[in-house]
């Protein structure tokens, strides 16, 4: 083993040092509830919580008010996509590259098999690059959710997102983006590029594995997934992983 030399990176990064010892320090030292605020402990997790809302938010630029804290990328995706099909009364019609993560086209075909979806599927070239004259004609027809990923996680193909949210921002489509293999590594703008949804998993930019957001467009509304307390406007119930939370905003911070 000691010979390896690793290079799959896009499956999974090493944290980095300084934000193992970010997350260590939360594990033993500050250890609090942030839904649990009697007391100082609790407190000091909130503003810890708030600090990576805000670090997160200023890497992709976004309002930390637009960032709701999960377990990683595929729950984010599933929240996402089952939160904004789940709450429409007819049939959806979701538009997918067929070269997305198996978390984006399982949970379209889950909903598709269940009869609350069809799925629309766009061209792709050998370099799983998408036809964007055809994407336009098939977004003039309207649909319920498009779904864009920012780079492919298995070929790298970046995909040119910023022309794609306007598209759907012209033909007034939500706009998925799985940006797992792209945030810290090439440019995202949220706030200006069409982008109704983005999702970001930590393990791939040196924060911890099981944490992740999904970023959320003022102004939508989701079915939650997980009930139980209302946490994070509603959206997603349970005790936050603060010291995951803690490690992603630093690693933000720090490729920021």
């Amino acid at each position: 083993m000691t010979n390896i030399i690793y290079l799959d990176y896009h499956s999974t990064t090493p944290v980095d040092s300084r934000v193992a010892e970010k997350v260590m320090h939360y594990m033993i030292t500050t250890f609090g509830n942030a839904n649990s605020v009697d007391h100082g402990y609790g407190d000091q997790a909130v503003q810890a919580v708030k600090q990576a809302r805000l670090q997160i938010a200023e890497l992709i630029n976004a309002s930390p008010k637009e960032i709701i804290f999960t377990s990683g990328a595929t729950e984010s995706i599933n929240l996402a996509i089952q939160g904004h099909i789940n709450q429409q009364n007819t049939p959806a019609k979701i538009i997918v590259s067929p070269v997305e993560h198996k978390a984006v086209i399982d949970t379209c075909k889950a909903l598709a098999k269940k009869g609350l979806a069809e799925i629309v599927w766009l061209k792709v070239n050998q370099q799983a690059q998408i036809d964007l004259e055809h994407l336009e004609k098939v977004c003039s027809f309207g649909a319920s959710l498009l779904c864009v990923m920012a780079a492919n996680n298995e070929v790298g193909t970046i995909y040119p997102i910023q022309k794609i949210g306007a598209i759907a921002s012209f033909y007034n489509i939500p706009f998925l983006c799985d940006a797992s293999q792209a945030v810290g590594k090439i440019p995202l703008n949220f706030q200006d590029w069409g982008i109704t949804y983005l999702a970001i998993s930590g393990h791939k930019l040196y924060a911890p594995q099981g944490v992740g957001a999904l970023v959320v467009r003022k102004g939508y509304h989701l079915q939650p997934l997980i009930y139980g307390g209302g946490h994070q406007q509603g959206l997603r119930s349970g005790t936050l992983n603060v010291p995951g939370i803690v490690g992603l905003g630093e690693a933000c911070q720090l490729i920021n």
